[in-house]
């Protein structure tokens, strides 16, 4: 792993994100390029239409920004404060306006983006996933690691997989990405409606795919016909620390709002790291 963006709301920094960003730094050998999101609708009002926001009083603005600049030079300094003393290779951005498309354009040259799930971005936004994290998985160029309140060093790497190019796709990212983790637990899980057989779908091929990356791979099938609710009550009672792998958010109509459901109920109820992918 090279170059990983820890995304960070520049009215707070996530505990979460700086924790996992170390931990991927520390551990696979990532440099972190630190990335504060400063959007202009940060500082807008509710409103109708296409984006649901306006902009306010200029003067407010910028009132509001020269503050947020001083609030800024304080986080900058813990963060670099806190790097240091991890011994973390780093640099710090400061995306000033039209953050979204800059986090998306610098992300064509990322190997991934981590991101905390519970972070809104965007003034007044008070769903989640929110509106601003479904922008950034729909739009990324690299994987995305949604991360939850709470770090936790992960154990064990769930690879959900229902057959289709997406899924095998996050599979052959995530093993890119975390080459390392060949000798740590894995497991195959699969969600199906089919009461008749037990097999995953192009079995032999995403044995071989699996058996060739790690050692040890645990397969699970669960006849379900709710896929979301399946995987909630699935990965809720694991009790060892995982992440989940998954294919998600394609660019395609089709395919994105069949899986992005899936992904938002997973953000929004799973309290684990989520790995999403897509070409």
């Amino acid at each position: 792993m090279n170059k990983v963006i820890a995304v960070f709301d520049d009215r707070k920094i996530s505990e979460s994100t700086l924790d996992y960003a170390i931990y991927l730094a520390k551990n696979f050998n990532a440099h972190i390029a630190a990335t504060f999101i400063n959007d202009i609708t940060s500082h807008s009002t509710a409103a109708g239409g296409e984006n649901g926001y306006i902009v306010t009083d200029r003067r407010a603005i910028n009132t509001i920004v020269k503050r947020k600049d001083q609030v800024g030079v304080t986080f900058n300094k813990r963060l670099q404060t806190t790097f240091d003393a991890k011994g973390v290779r780093y640099n710090i951005n400061a995306n000033k306006s039209f953050a979204l498309e800059s986090l998306i354009n610098e992300s064509y040259y990322a190997d991934m983006i981590v991101i905390d799930g519970n972070e809104q971005f965007i003034h007044l936004d008070f769903s989640k996933p929110a509106r601003f994290l479904k922008h950034v998985l729909s739009g990324a160029r690299c994987p995305v690691m949604v991360v939850q309140a709470g770090f936790k060093p992960i154990e064990k790497f769930v690879f959900a997989y229902d057959g289709t190019p997406s899924s095998v796709y996050a599979i052959k990212q995530f093993s890119y990405l975390f080459p390392s983790i060949r000798e740590q637990e894995v497991e195959i899980l699969s969600i199906k409606d089919d009461k008749h057989t037990n097999n995953f779908p192009d079995q032999h091929f995403v044995k071989e795919l699996l058996n060739r990356k790690y050692t040890s791979v645990i397969e699970s099938v669960i006849i379900n016909n709710n896929a979301d609710e399946a995987f909630v009550d699935r990965m809720q009672a694991e009790k060892k620390n995982c992440m989940l792998v998954l294919g998600a958010y394609e660019r395609s109509t089709f395919s994105r709002w069949l899986y992005q459901s899936i992904a938002d109920t997973l953000i929004s109820k799973l309290d684990i790291p989520l790995f999403i992918a897509h070409k």
